[in-house]
């Protein structure tokens, strides 16, 4: 089950030249499915840094892909599991096409970083946002080896 879900429509401008959405896209669809996520709970991610004074920023991503998305395509991306490190969240996303019959098109992953913007350095979770992220479903990863 989904701990967040985020629907949208391919464009044009977001294909190749072999008329299917360029894989970068996928990244994107990943970040706003994020973005919406954080929106409905805090405003966004303006709310994440005035709540809790940290901002997010991305330090490792990885897709694999299974079937495209075309243009005026409807599809769905799904947050499936968020877990918390000790000072960086990891998301795992499945995108889904809806105009293709909810067929998978891609498998991703994200984790970012938990910084302090005065300084550029990872933090860790402050408790509360670690509290309210585990009431919407995330979970704490193993404590060995974490980072």
């Amino acid at each position: 089950m989904a701990v967040f879900s985020y629907r949208s429509r391919a464009y044009w401008s977001e294909t190749d030249a072999a008329g299917i959405v360029h894989f970068s896209n996928f990244f994107r669809y990943c970040e706003r499915a994020e973005e919406e996520f954080f929106k409905s709970i805090l405003g966004g991610f303006p709310g994440i840094l005035s709540k809790y004074g940290v901002i997010v920023p991305r330090v490792r991503a990885s897709c694999s892909y299974s079937f495209p998305i075309f243009p005026h395509d409807d599809f769905r991306v799904d947050i499936v599991d968020v877990v918390l490190g000790r000072k960086s969240i990891s998301y795992r996303f499945e995108i889904y096409n809806e105009s293709k019959g909810n067929v998978k098109s891609a498998e991703c992953e994200v984790t970012v970083a938990i910084v302090n913007p005065s300084i550029m350095k990872s933090i860790e979770i402050p408790e509360a946002l670690r509290t309210l992220l585990k009431t919407l479903g995330a979970r704490d990863k193993e404590l060995i080896g974490d980072s």
